[in-house]
This record gives structure tokens, C-alpha cells and sequence, in this order.
């Protein structure tokens, strides 16, 4: 921490001019649980005083559950906080600017809205420029191994099996991993083999500013015509959206049920004449069409956690947010 101590007060002085003072503040008062998460150190920066918290545990930093600890701890509004970290991605340093959290990364970032202040480094700049996204079918195999379906080195053959997909198009996603250093592909006479490189928490952590939004568009029809076309009796349609993570969580279902269906079973719904609504009413279900078949990544009859966690990208309500994090824990 004193290294990091030491980079901040040299970053906040060379940008900002100001002087900068800092003394411990202690962590007695806090849960045992946040001491192992957050050092506590008040700093004056000018004339603003901060309660600077020194994420000793990166990796692990979530800014929803950031802001469900500090509830907790009365005499602190968030205006008064600033989070200082080593690195943070730069997805989370967008979810924190979203939230309004003041933090500080060294040499990378700082956001200091109560003192109007904001500065990105040019080289961060160029550093944190989005990637692009993984193509639905590496997106499928990424997900499929962090549900522990790949337990052993897999071929495209193999994989082509079992996801649908050509071997051709596995054998591209296998590239794409490789060049993410998210999977390891080696060569065994005239096969290609591969592995995930990373335990399944840092592939995530690293994969999730390139996943994107398994929902194409959604469309409201009325549920009758789902069950006269067999759509469910064929395994066609999963529970998804609110109607999965009421399922698995204390959040509350929709008045309308949601379901996920590939476009190729969307498109066979429409050639059978089945039609939009368009506002909800009784009798109607909220159909997400995906870019990829979600029955090939189920979980006891509704779609897999991961693709439903990408599917609330955008959420704005911390609820969700904080129920979405929490559900994935368990899978990480």
C-alpha cells in the first residue's frame, strides 16, 4: 500500500497542482470481512477531504456490491469517498463513472466529480480503446467451458457436435481464444486441441469487455401461440430475462413471462403466421430472439447464467445489478 500511496500523491500533484496530505484512518470500526477487502486512509486534496479506500483485493472489486458495503458505514456520504486501485479494467472504471464513484488510478485515470475533475492519460486512452467483440460462436464456446463443460482437451470436431456449429467455425472461435490468451490450443498429430487457460474467475474478468449481449431483439406475442406451435414441448423456448432470475434469486418475476429462442425458431414462428402484439396484455409473453441457440448452453430449462447476466448489459437498476453479481458468484 505505501508503494500505492506513494503513486497517488505523485499523480495527484503533477495533474492537479494542489497539495496533497494523507494519514491512516483506521480499519477497527469496519466488518472483518471489508478489512480483508479495503485499506482506509483520509486524504486532503486542496481543500476537499477524502476518505481514500485502497482496494487490496482488485480482482474481486465490484462497484454495486462497493456500494452495498458502505451503506453499512454511517458518517460517510459517497461524495466523501474515493477508491484508489494499481489497475482496474476499464469496464469497471466506466461502471464506476456511471455510478458516481470517485476513484483514482495512478498514472491511468481520475475521476473526482465533487472537485470537477476528470483526466484519462493518452497512453490509457490508447490502452483501454474497446476491443471488439467475440463472434457469437467463440462467445458459445467460452460460456460452455465456464459452465465446466470442457473438462479435457476438445477438437472442433468434438465441439462442433455438441454446440452445432461447423467444424470450421469452432475451429476459428479456437483461434480467437488463442489470440485473447483466454485458451490454450496445442496440435496432436493432425488435431488441434483446446484447453482454457485460466481459472474460471480471471476468464471471465478478462473476457467480459469482449461478450456482448446474447439478445438480437425482442418481440411481444401472445403465449398461446408459443404452446400451439409446440415451441415448448420441443425444448425450443428457455425461461430468460426477469422470469430466470426470479427462478434463481429473491427478485421478483415480470407481470409477462420471458423466454429466449434461437432466430432460426423465431423465424419458423413467423412463417407459421404467428404475430406481434404490440402492447402487453394479459395473455402475452416477452419472446428475446438470440444471436446464438440458447438450448445448447441450458441450465435446468431456462438460459445459462453468464448469457442471462450479458443479457441485462445497460441495466440501470442497482437491484438488478446486485442480484445479477450475486448469482454469478456461485458459478465462479
Amino acid at each position: 500500500m505505501e508503494q500505492l500511496e506513494t503513486k497517488l500523491k505523485d499523480y495527484l500533484d503533477e495533474v492537479t497542482g494542489m497539495k496533497v496530505a494523507m494519514h491512516s484512518h483506521g480499519t477497527s470500526h469496519l466488518p472483518f470481512f471489508m478489512t480483508r477487502l479495503y485499506d482506509l486512509t483520509d486524504m486532503r486534496l486542496g481543500t476537499m477531504s477524502y476518505l481514500a479506500v485502497f482496494l487490496k483485493q482488485e480482482d474481486e472489486f465490484k462497484p454495486g456490491q462497493f456500494l452495498k458495503h458502505f451503506a453499512q458505514i454511517s458518517g460517510f456520504e459517497l461524495d466523501d469517498v474515493c477508491v484508489v486501485a494499481e489497475s482496474l479494467p476499464s469496464y469497471v472504471r466506466k461502471r464506476m463513472i456511471e455510478k458516481g464513484i470517485s476513484f483514482v488510478v495512478p498514472n491511468v485515470q481520475m475521476y473526482l466529480p465533487g472537485m470537477g475533475m476528470e483526466l484519462r492519460s493518452r497512453s490509457a486512452s490508447k490502452k483501454g480503446k474497446k476491443p471488439g467483440h467475440l463472434s457469437p460462436a467463440t462467445q458459445v464456446v467460452l460460456i460452455y467451458g465456464l459452465l465446466g463443460r470442457i473438462r479435457e482437451p476438445v477438437s472442433p470436431l468434438v465441439l462442433s457436435k455438441k454446440l452445432f456449429y461447423s467444424t470450421m467455425t469452432m475451429s476459428r472461435s479456437f483461434d480467437e481464444l488463442e489470440a485473447m490468451e483466454l485458451g490454450h490450443v496445442e496440435r496432436i498429430g493432425r488435431e488441434r486441441l483446446l484447453t482454457l487457460a485460466l481459472e474460471k474467475r480471471h476468464i471471465w474478468k478478462k473476457a467480459l469487455p469482449r461478450l456482448k449481449s446474447p439478445v438480437r431483439h425482442q418481440k411481444l406475442i401472445a403465449e398461446r401461440d408459443m404452446k400451439r406451435n409446440d415451441v415448448f414441448l420441443a425444448g425450443d423456448a428457455l425461461a430468460a430475462g426477469l422470469t430466470a432470475l426470479s427462478k434463481q434469486t429473491m427478485m421478483a418475476e415480470r407481470d409477462i413471462p420471458e423466454y429466449a429462442v434461437s432466430a432460426d425458431t423465431w423465424k419458423r414462428l413467423e412463417k407459421e403466421g404467428v404475430e406481434t402484439i404490440p402492447v402487453d396484455e394479459p395473455g402475452t409473453c416477452l419472446l428475446q430472439v438470440w444471436r446464438y441457440d440458447p438450448k445448447v448452453l441450458e441450465v435446468d430449462g431456462m438460459v445459462d447464467p453468464f448469457s442471462l447476466y450479458l443479457s441485462f448489459q445497460g441495466e440501470t437498476d442497482e437491484r438488478i445489478e446486485m442480484v445479477l453479481e450475486e448469482m454469478l458468484e456461485r458459478y465462479l
